[in-house]
């Protein structure tokens, strides 16, 4: 499920740079999460498979809306929908603590996409909305390589 989430999956899939405990712990988190998300958005094993394989945006609703659960558990978005632009930065913590230059550039693209991206109506909309912006924008400033292979 690491691209579940539009901004964990940076640093998620560079962990071949960041230290094992950090590495170890957020995807314990992304496991407990992941099977959480599931079964409250009721996603399928092909809902799943196409997380997993990073397929997006979600062929499926119930896809969309794994990554907006995930993006809630991870303080990333309210429930409402909205941005939590305070839960993200203490979300981002760890990772600043773990790499300090891949926070910064993972801080600018949830700044970017968080500024780009309207909310939508279904908050899974949005969610899929902000993926595919970090996507890009991870893409745009040279972290594709390392974050999609």
């Amino acid at each position: 499920m690491k691209s579940t989430w539009f901004f964990l999956l940076l640093a998620c899939s560079l962990t071949c740079a960041l230290d094992q405990e950090f590495v170890d712990e957020f995807l314990e988190k992304m496991q407990e999460f992941g099977a959480q998300c599931a079964e409250e958005t009721d996603a399928t094993s092909d809902d799943i498979a196409e997380l997993i394989a990073r397929k997006l945006p979600p062929s499926t609703h119930e896809g969309k809306c794994m990554i907006f659960c995930m993006q809630k558990k991870f303080n990333m978005m309210k429930e409402n929908g909205g941005i939590d632009r305070a839960g993200a930065i203490a979300a981002l913590k760890p990772l600043q603590k773990a790499d300090p230059e891949l926070h910064q550039k993972v801080l600018k693209i949830f700044v970017t996409c968080g500024m780009r991206v309207k909310p939508s109506p279904d908050p899974c909309d949005t969610a899929t909305e902000l993926a595919l912006c970090g996507k890009k924008e991870a893409e745009a400033i040279g972290l594709e390589d390392a974050l999609l292979t």
